[in-house]
């Protein structure tokens, strides 16, 4: 399997299991209850623009907004890490997550759903920006990174219109997997996403160990 391959066939699943189109298209349900058809389908398309421009912007600034603060990169895919092991660990044990909270009925009141709560962080969370940055960061260690790059744009894109997708048939959807299987493959994608979170910090921690032998070696 050549690097180009390897590399689409992670950034396909860490995006599908970080944007999660399923738990997207139940939040939209609850948060679009008795609008119209035309409605809905212009906040899933609005929804679904604002969370990939978030997120191609984090994933291209990402490593140079990073550089600019003097933060290396080990150490954010250490932090970022972390982060994801939280918002999988929240995935698998069931306990409220950004997305039900954002979902919540005090959010019903707002007249346009579609940038907050839906486009981010329902859709492009925290932990959907920090996969981006890996990944994009990732492309640029490709033997052909503008091709790498270009790929993860194509990608991100596919998982987004599958999120239009499920969103525009969001009643349908969770009609036929009930509450049981949206909660069901909620706690899947958790189980991956805590195993992407420890495969993060394991290559940070890798990446860093060199310069800390150096730091502390005599002479």
């Amino acid at each position: 399997m050549s690097n180009d391959v390897a590399l689409a066939y992670y950034a396909f699943v860490t995006l599908l299991v970080m944007v999660n189109p399923v738990e997207a298209a139940a939040a939209f349900e609850t948060l679009t209850a008795g609008d119209p058809a035309d409605r809905q389908r212009a906040i899933a398309w609005r929804a679904t623009i604002a969370g990939a421009v978030i997120l191609l912007v984090f994933g291209f600034a990402g490593e140079l907004i990073l550089r600019t603060l003097g933060v290396s990169f080990p150490a954010f895919r250490i932090a970022g890490g972390l982060l994801l092991f939280r918002v999988g660990s929240n995935m698998v044990f069931a306990q409220q997550t950004q997305t039900e909270e954002a979902s919540s009925k005090e959010n019903l009141s707002r007249p346009d759903p579609s940038v907050f709560p839906l486009g981010i962080p329902i859709i492009t969370g925290p932990g959907a920006l920090t996969a981006a940055v890996t990944l994009f960061a990732k492309a640029h260690e490709q033997r052909h990174p503008v091709l790498a790059a270009i790929l993860l744009v194509v990608i991100a894109l596919v998982i987004f219109a599958i999120t239009y997708a499920t969103m525009c048939g969001a009643q349908r959807l969770t009609k036929a997997l009930g509450s049981t299987g949206v909660d069901a493959v909620g706690r899947v994608m958790g189980v991956i996403v805590t195993a992407i979170a420890i495969q993060l910090v394991v290559e940070g921690l890798q990446q860093l160990m060199p310069t800390m032998v150096r730091s502390i070696a005599p002479g």
